[in-house]
């Protein structure tokens, strides 16, 4: 197996995003399973082709509310062990255009996420490794 080609960890993140399909015309809303300041791993309702290019609002819990726009890649889908879950399918998303200011909001919402697992090591299992590179 080889081994993860992330550039940045991702944390566990529960947060509601709503996505848009420009192509297609066609707008939903999803959560994140996990976020990092260069991907997500979306829970979704609907089928997405890999390759497909969407815009996406993340609705973070920082500051009283701050949604980060952007624009992201599908780059992996597969359906969930259980289909009796609300979302349906699973993808793999890496950021493709986000402003600075909005990676800044994103790494300050990381950075508690990243201090609360260090403060439960059984979310960590020796998995995620958090390392900040400017």
């Amino acid at each position: 197996m080889t081994g993860d080609r992330r550039s940045d960890p991702r944390w566990p993140a529960q947060v509601a995003v709503r996505y848009m399909e420009p192509l297609k015309r066609t707008e939903g809303m999803c959560q994140t399973r996990d976020l990092s300041s260069t991907g997500a791993c979306l829970e979704v309702s609907k089928r997405f082709e890999v390759g497909e290019r969407i815009q996406v609002a993340i609705d973070l819990p920082i500051r009283k509310s701050t949604t980060v726009c952007l624009e992201a890649d599908v780059i992996w889908q597969r359906e969930p062990r259980s289909l009796e879950q609300e979302h349906n399918y699973i993808l793999g998303v890496t950021f493709t255009r986000i402003q600075e200011v909005y990676r800044s909001f994103l790494k300050s919402y990381l950075w508690t996420c990243q201090t609360e697992a260090m403060q439960d090591k059984n979310k960590l299992n020796g998995y995620y490794k958090f390392q900040w590179t400017e």
